[in-house]
């Protein structure tokens, strides 16, 4: 094929009507427009995408053309946009897995501290009856040493009365 046959066709609302620039100045409304598109352009290359050039034609209305560069281009540019998509896919993905891992491991943490909390409550309990335990022994303890110190002294006065009466 010969480089005016390759030309290729796609569908749009594309709006024939408009007015092309005039060979003239350009006007303010042409310039701003200009700036954007220039703008949009080093955006777009900044991306990795290249700038795309559109054949207008008044005798075909519902259709954009496009020579075989520009069409070159925009597949590149759709096979980039495409690419990009799909790593961004896989670092989502990651992402998510990551972010599950990361809950799976929070979850276990937080079951691991509530069973060390269970277990220093229990613990806490054990080392009260136990110190209610050592209470006990002690006042029984205390209690038998007043009862034998009581004995003693029941025994010391026995004893002192017998020695008085031995005496006597």
């Amino acid at each position: 094929m010969t480089e005016a046959t390759q030309i290729f066709l796609l569908c749009t609302s594309f709006d024939s009507t408009k007015e092309t620039m005039s060979p003239a100045a350009p006007t303010t409304q042409e310039s701003s427009q200009l700036s954007k598109k220039l703008t949009r352009e080093k955006q777009q290359e900044a991306h990795g995408l290249k700038s795309l050039c559109l054949v207008k034609r008044p005798d075909i209305k519902d259709l954009m053309l496009f020579d075989k560069h520009s069409s070159q281009r925009m597949r590149q540019n759709l096979k980039t946009l495409m690419e990009e998509t799909a790593c961004q896919q896989n670092m989502i993905q990651e992402l998510a897995g990551h972010n599950q891992q990361l809950k799976n491991e929070l979850q276990l943490e937080q079951n691991q501290a509530a069973h060390q909390e269970q277990r220093a409550n229990e613990l806490e309990q054990i080392m009260e009856s136990v110190k209610a335990k050592i209470g006990e022994l002690e006042d029984e303890s205390l209690n038998r040493v007043c009862q034998q110190e009581t004995k003693i002294k029941a025994l010391q006065k026995g004893q002192k009365t017998l020695q008085w009466l031995y005496l006597s």
